[in-house]
């Protein structure tokens, strides 16, 4: 929640600085009325009040300009509020990661799956490559990957993921069919998770394969 958090503090921010500015604008705009009154009763108010006039005028410029940059701010906020929600709905799937890798674990036996989660781990934790003992394991994993058209690269992609979203968004539990996940596959990704898109989709297929 302290991404959430962080945005409602950026937006109670902007909302004070418009309070702010708004104040000021009616401040400036109460002057000009006075001026623009004046000027109806008395003739040449306009060259009396220049200077007051040229500084409200300069006020009104510069309080628009941080009407703009708070605007443009609040854009930058929507827009960053929006593509946490779309990583949310994205990351939803890490329940239907689990369901596959339960799958491929029935498939591999405990021991083996064991090792290929400590393998990927390793990975995911120092960055390093495989040791050359891992292989024995990781081609078990490709034999039963290769059955449903899932690739190594392909499936750590699908195990960052769901470590990942064991990280954020567990408020959201609702289960769906594999149908209406495949649907909800078709939304436009985010540039840093659209890698995600097609391996997602096969792990549904091959669930739906391995449950039919």
């Amino acid at each position: 929640m302290e991404i959430v958090g962080n945005f409602y503090n950026e937006f109670n921010q902007f909302k004070s600085r418009n309070v702010l500015v708004n104040n000021t604008l009616d401040t400036k705009k109460t002057i000009l009325n006075e001026i623009f009154q004046d000027s109806n009763e008395e003739e040449g108010i306009w060259i009396k009040r220049a200077e007051e006039t040229k500084d409200v005028s300069d006020h009104l410029i510069n309080l628009f300009e941080q009407k703009d940059k708070i605007m443009n701010n609040t854009f930058t906020l929507t827009e960053n509020v929006l593509k946490l929600l779309q990583r949310k709905e994205i990351f939803r799937f890490r329940d239907k990661v689990s369901d596959f890798n339960d799958e491929v674990e029935k498939r591999l036996g405990h021991d083996t799956w064991k090792e290929i989660v400590c393998i990927y781990n390793r990975r995911v934790n120092t960055g390093k490559d495989f040791k050359s003992e891992d292989y024995e394991y990781l081609t078990k994993l490709e034999e039963v990957l290769n059955k449903v058209n899932i690739t190594k690269v392909e499936f750590e992609l699908l195990f960052r993921m769901k470590r990942t979203s064991n990280c954020e968004f567990h408020q959201d539990r609702k289960k769906r069919t594999l149908d209406q996940e495949l649907d909800s596959l078709e939304v436009s990704f985010p540039n840093e998770l659209k890698d995600l898109k097609i391996p997602l989709k096969k792990l549904l297929l091959a669930l739906k394969k391995w449950w039919d």
